[in-house]
């Protein structure tokens, strides 16, 4: 049998996730909360805060892609008194 980890110090059942999403998040301190279905992970729930910056940063490792990617691209050579 493969062992799941979670990856929150938080881990609340479906149906008590549920009645109260918002107590479960609270008891977490606004860190990340693992929802279990049958013992096993069905999703996180973390604050808005949270997902925010995790957009954030993936948006970030995006942007960090395409400028790699341009990097190697035909060089021109500008004046600034041009612009």
């Amino acid at each position: 049998m493969i062992v799941q980890p979670i990856l929150a110090n938080s881990a609340v059942s479906i149906s008590d996730f549920k009645k109260s999403p918002n107590t479960a998040l609270k008891e977490a301190n606004g860190q990340p909360v693992a929802v279990l279905t049958n013992g096993k992970i069905s999703g996180y729930y973390v604050s808005p805060e949270t997902w925010e910056a995790i957009s954030e940063y993936l948006e970030d490792i995006e942007l960090a892609k395409i400028a790699r990617s341009r990097m190697s691209g035909k060089r021109i050579k500008v004046n600034l008194d041009d612009l």
